[in-house]
């Protein structure tokens, strides 16, 4: 079995106090290095995509020499027309990354000494950072494996006291309907992909979208994978 993740040196590469000395040319320079890691942090131009841009460092922006656009380190994604220091927002991201269950906006609020609803704003932005980047994730390939498997999560009825009175609930007419399945797809070595569905038989669909041809695929004996076998 794999090691997890945060158990391992990689996760501890940088910490939070690093990320907290960091200036904020240091930070802006991380973004820079992120946003633009195929020209290893050379702007280019978010309009017509031209490499060939001048530096105003006055205003800390650049610009297009093709069609003389100015553009800044977050324009164009969910961070333009920020407020908030490049430093605060990578402190952000660093904390939202590490909580394992969860970060509070409330939470985030008070460590990083802004309003509540910056916070709220801020860790909605960057849901919507891995929504986008999931929504046309693929894995697996020829000479991968991906595993699936289902979680059923909710629903639970309280047995009736007396013993006469209960009724089979794994039956579904005596279910409450509340139960859902957190359907995971992982590729060993990989990436993990998961959704929130209603049945393992919605996997099914999701698997033939999110998963290449000539993958081989590992499932559990639940019956609503039997339709892979074809």
């Amino acid at each position: 079995m794999s090691q997890h993740f945060l158990l391992s040196p990689a996760c501890r590469t940088l910490s939070e106090t690093q990320v907290a000395r960091l200036s904020e040319d240091q930070a802006r320079a991380i973004f820079q290095d992120l946003r633009w890691s195929r020209t290893n942090g050379e702007p280019v131009c978010p309009r017509c995509a031209c490499e060939a841009c001048y530096n105003l460092r006055v205003r800390k922006k650049f610009r297009c020499k093709r069609c003389s656009y100015d553009f800044s380190v977050t324009s164009g994604t969910v961070f333009a027309d920020r407020k908030m220091e490049f430093r605060d927002i990578l402190l952000a991201i660093f904390k939202f990354v590490n909580s394992v269950k969860g970060l509070p906006a409330l939470q985030l609020s008070r460590e990083l000494g802004c309003d509540y609803r910056v916070a709220f704003v801020l860790l909605h932005k960057l849901r919507e950072c891995l929504e986008n980047e999931s929504a046309t994730q693929e894995l697996g390939g020829e000479d991968k494996t991906v595993e699936i498997d289902g979680a059923y999560v909710g629903g639970h009825v309280r047995p009736k006291n007396h013993k006469d009175e209960r009724i089979d609930r794994r039956l579904w007419n005596n279910q409450n309907g509340k139960r859902m399945v957190i359907g995971v797809i992982r590729e060993r070595g990989g990436r993990t992909f998961t959704s929130v569905i209603d049945s393992e038989a919605d996997l099914v669909p999701i698997i033939g979208k999110r998963v290449r041809k000539g993958t081989t695929i590992h499932a559990d004996e639940a019956a609503a994978y039997d339709v892979l076998h074809a």
